[in-house]
């Protein structure tokens, strides 16, 4: 859950404040407006018992917690108390009055720490941003729980953002009046003045656990985990922890969690295994390998259209045989013309055929053309879009203009073509003379200047190149498009037993591609939906941060960091006990964070055994499984910093602790016994 606290509330002046009138339906009605779960009431070098018990009687249904704003030598700390110390804070307070008879009087902190009893109990708050701005907690107050107090939400932006700052905390440092002459009563201002927790209570110690972790704290209920519900059990829509002695439920509880989703919006990682973390490399070289080499294609798409496109044509190699065979023709016809006393009557007969050019290129340019101005998408990215459209529409429809005036030619010079063949037939018949062979030289000399734009530009992409180079979590993914060697490649590539050495191989590796192409063309397997893969093979590596291939316990973590991968854009991520063959140090320093990282986006639920991972983790939420003498599963949930975890059945509340420990080291006198068997041998 998400608590809103205000850390700093004045209700009564001191010598350190301007006067006001402590007003009770002010307070309650900022309470309410602001949405408060808890506050904290610190009043400059004095504390009330009165007041604060007035205040807490009026309040119900919110934490009300005893705090004081103290002056020390090193600048401003508001220090919150649980309720049990409100006495003891009375009696310094009490103290103090004999010590702060002016604005400039102040205390140290081993001052502090002699006059007030139960000071290691309290949260200190240091001021940050002010003139006081603490630079550094005192050595005495070293071992408390600290953080740093601001005063507007940009400076808990940047202070949150710095790691090697105190976690920060945004409080309104109100007054509790009707009226005040610093507005410091201006409830619209200080509602937003406040601190979000992830809390399933405001119990004191929960607070103060939570404040150790700074990305459990945010000025906006968005930035943290909310919960979500599955039969009863409360989970964080961040990251879960499962633990729980062996046969107590958890694999129940994971299928009770994929029963509330459709299978599309989770992911599973059950426990890994050497083989199959292996079979799953495997998977993973061939998915990476297919994923770069479509990029390839997409890249050359429309060029490798043209290419196949050309391949489709019938009686490919017919090209230079059409030139010959045409000039034969037209040594027949000018020997079988000399020798005709009639030929010379028939001009139109010595007429050659008129040309029809191709005009597919302006058609597919056309059609690229008009798709550039149906994505919609394109103009809204670009200035003056509307614009610049309009221009591509006057290409448009200018080009189409000339494709209908080129395409009405071409059927014109076609209707004179027939003609003139009937009466080249009818002079032929009636004279014997020959008319040279039709031939389209345009046609021919088109497609050999198209061979070699096709040759040259396969040549420019057939080449051994680096597609691919990505780190995950320690190990590398390295994938490259490089020419095949020899057939055997190419065979095992493909996957087909055809003999390819003679009669394709010798052209591809010479850079011969266009008698390649032709003679790829007549092979049983080809399929131009494979075409790229003719061209280039994949060679992908799958490495560790040594550079070396991955196997044995690597593989299992590189196949587990690969799922996770694969996992981050499911909405609830379960994985069973991915600790299997996985050392300590990697589990800390590669799998805690790539979890964490996960969470942010998605639920994730991990269930382990292991107390590196389960005590490293820091979770949002803990779950804890067990089983009762009726073979009854019971589970229990709550906040990890919180000291006490729920039954879904009863409610009842356990020691969060007292379960963990259990789960984590079978026992509590199993973890005592490590400790001393550690503290054995740092005595030796």
């Amino acid at each position: 859950m998400v608590k809103k606290i205000d850390f700093h509330i004045h209700t009564i002046p001191s010598i350190k404040d301007s006067q006001f009138e402590f007003s009770m339906d002010w307070l309650k009605r900022y309470v309410n407006e602001a949405k408060l779960d808890a506050i904290a009431i610190t009043n400059h070098d004095l504390f009330d018992n009165s007041n604060f018990k007035e205040i807490s009687n009026h309040l119900k249904g919110i934490d009300v917690y005893p705090g004081i704003e103290l002056t020390l030598d090193i600048g401003h700390v508001n220090i919150v108390f649980p309720k049990e110390d409100a006495n003891n804070l009375e009696s310094f307070s009490n103290k103090l009055k004999d010590i702060h008879t002016t604005q400039n009087d102040c205390i140290t902190s081993a001052d502090l720490c002699n006059m007030l009893s139960c000071w290691k109990n309290g949260i200190y708050i240091f001021d940050l941003g002010k003139s006081k701005d603490v630079k550094q907690i005192p050595t005495e107050l070293k071992d408390v729980i600290s953080v740093g107090g601001v005063s507007n939400q940009f400076r808990f932006h940047v202070i949150k953002n710095n790691l090697e700052k105190l976690t920060p905390c945004l409080f309104s440092d109100a007054h509790a009046t009707e009226q005040d002459s610093n507005s410091r009563n201006d409830i619209e201002k200080l509602k937003d003045k406040n601190t979000y927790l992830q809390l399933d209570s405001c119990r004191f110690e929960d607070i103060k656990n939570c404040l150790k972790d700074r990305n459990k704290i945010s000025i906006t209920r968005e930035n943290l985990k909310d919960i979500n519900e599955v039969n009863g059990v409360k989970l964080s829509t961040g990251l879960n922890l499962v633990i729980g002695k062996r046969g107590t439920g958890k694999t129940h509880f994971l299928n009770e969690i994929k029963d509330r989703y459709d299978t599309k919006d989770y992911y599973e990682i059950k426990q890994f295994e050497t083989s199959r973390a292996e079979e799953y490399i495997e998977k993973q070289r061939k998915e990476q390998g297919h994923i770069v080499l479509q990029e390839w294609k997409d890249k050359y798409k429309q060029k490798f259209e043209v290419i196949t496109t050309y391949l489709k044509k019938d009686n490919l190699n017919e090209g230079s045989s059409k030139i010959d065979d045409y000039l034969k023709s037209v040594k027949e016809s000018a020997r079988s013309s000399a020798r005709s006393l009639s030929g010379n009557k028939y001009k139109l007969f010595k007429e050659a055929q008129f040309e029809t050019p191709t005009l597919s290129y302006i058609h597919d340019s056309l059609n690229n053309i008009k798709n550039v101005i149906d994505k919609k998408e394109i103009w809204t990215l670009l200035d003056n879009g509307n614009e610049k459209k309009i221009l591509f529409i006057n290409i448009y429809m200018e080009l189409r203009k000339k494709y209908i005036d080129l395409l009405l030619q071409n059927e014109l010079k076609e209707k004179i073509n027939s003609i003139k063949r009937g009466v080249d037939t009818i002079v032929s018949n009636k004279t014997g003379l020959q008319t040279p062979n039709h031939i389209s030289l345009n046609e021919i000399i088109f497609n050999q200047q198209l061979e070699l734009r096709i040759n040259q530009f396969l040549k420019t992409i057939i080449i051994s190149s680096q597609q691919k180079n990505e780190k995950i979590h320690g190990y590398k993914i390295s994938v490259n498009l490089t020419p095949y060697e020899n057939a055997q490649q190419f065979r095992q590539e493909i996957g087909t037993k055809d003999a390819v050495h003679s009669d394709l191989m010798v052209d591809y590796k010479k850079g011969n591609f266009i008698p390649f192409l032709k003679m790829l063309k007549t092979k049983s397997f080809y399929n131009e939906a494979n075409f790229a893969e003719y061209l280039i093979r994949k060679e992908v590596k799958l490495l560790d941060s040594d550079g070396i291939p991955a196997s044995g316990g690597q593989a299992v973590g590189f196949a587990l960091m690969l799922r996770l991968n694969e996992a981050k854009n499911k909405d609830v991520i379960l994985i069973d006990e991915p600790e299997s063959s996985l050392d300590n140090a990697y589990i800390e320093n590669e799998l805690n964070p790539a979890l964490r990282n996960l969470a942010k986006n998605s639920m994730v639920v991990v269930v382990t055994h292991n107390s590196t991972l389960g005590a490293l983790l820091k979770p949002d939420y803990l779950v804890a499984t067990s089983k009762n003498d009726k073979g009854q599963y019971s589970i229990m949930s709550g906040e990890f910093s919180s000291a006490r975890i729920t039954n879904s059945l009863n409610g009842e509340e356990e020691s969060s602790y007292n379960k963990f420990v259990e789960a984590m080291e079978s026992s509590i006198k199993s973890y005592n016994e490590k400790g001393k068997t550690y503290g054995n041998l740092k005595d030796q």
